[in-house]
């Protein structure tokens, strides 16, 4: 649905605070490209899903995002929550830390090219997915990638690619595998393993590309299940993942599916979009994708 009324929903915390310096770039961009639009800053964690819910109670169809990965996931989680998903526009002006969900579509940190392309208003219907009641729209990951997620949200003087390098050293000197039983389309996994990958998308941790084949609108989750392994190795393998050039090393396993359905002892690390969800049931728990619940300007 094409809408002249645009809302931005901004995370000037973005970008370890640089987005919040680029406010009134932005506007000003806004203004060249004559678009009718309201700006709304974040206030406090998961403030974007409710900015979301209320723009849309008010008319709104064109819902930006203005941010990270985690911005994008909070309105995302808005938009499906309110029920109008098939209603509604998402666009992207990425000024976050890692900006993985943008790379499946190389959309640009320039903010005039960003919003030009919020202007000519190509849409694409994507994929969501789900895991209790709660939405992602990039990756999820389980084990060794949660842990670096978790500590890189400590690391305050790095961005990007290095801080999520940093974070992975940080989570060798505490090595753990994971246990746990993890059913999906068509197998079983028992194995003791280091991470579980699951992608919509191709980017996760800031630029590791550790399910480069997946695609945001083929309906399925791209899964990279990494076996039990030793720091040595696990060194070796990062320029590799780093590059989407791992696929045929002997620890990755790859799967596609629809449901994934996890049955644990203890809670395992997990994070989507960047976020660091408490689950309802962390021992048991699944993971769903929606196909073509999102219609995207890109």
């Amino acid at each position: 649905m094409r809408d002249k009324k645009w809302f931005f929903i901004v995370n000037a915390t973005a970008g370890r605070g640089r987005t919040g310096k680029k406010i009134n770039k932005l506007i000003t961009s806004i203004n060249k490209h004559k678009l009718d639009f309201e700006v709304e800053l974040t206030k406090a964690p998961k403030h974007a899903t409710q900015l979301a819910q209320e723009a849309i109670k008010k008319g709104f169809h064109n819902i930006i995002s203005v941010g990270g990965d985690g911005t994008l996931n909070e309105i995302v989680n808005g938009v499906m929550l309110s029920g109008k998903s098939d209603e509604v526009n998402i666009g992207i002006l990425p000024e976050g830390g890692g900006n993985d969900f943008a790379v499946n579509f190389n959309l640009p940190s320039n903010i005039d090219k960003a919003v030009d392309i919020l202007q000519k208003f190509n849409t694409r219907k994507i994929d969501v997915g789900k895991i209790e009641d709660r939405y992602f729209i990039n990756a999820l990951g389980i084990g060794f990638d949660a842990r670096v997620a978790m500590i890189s949200n400590k690391l305050k003087h790095l961005n990007g690619l290095s801080r999520y390098l940093a974070a992975v050293l940080k989570a060798l000197i505490s090595l753990k595998m994971v246990e746990a039983e993890i059913k999906i389309d068509t197998c079983t996994l028992n194995d003791p393993f280091l991470l579980l990958s699951i992608g919509n998308g191709m980017s996760t941790g800031g630029g590791f590309l550790l399910t480069p084949e997946a695609r945001v609108d083929d309906g399925l989750l791209d899964i990279c299940f990494i076996n039990k392994i030793n720091r040595r190795r696990i060194l070796s393998l990062l320029p590799s993942t780093i590059k989407g050039k791992h696929l045929k090393e002997p620890e990755i396993v790859l799967h596609q599916s629809r449901k994934i359905e996890i049955t644990t002892n203890k809670p395992l690390p997990v994070y989507y979009d960047g976020e660091l969800p408490e689950l309802k049931n962390p021992l048991h728990f699944t993971i769903e994708l929606l196909p073509k619940k999102l219609n995207l300007i890109c």
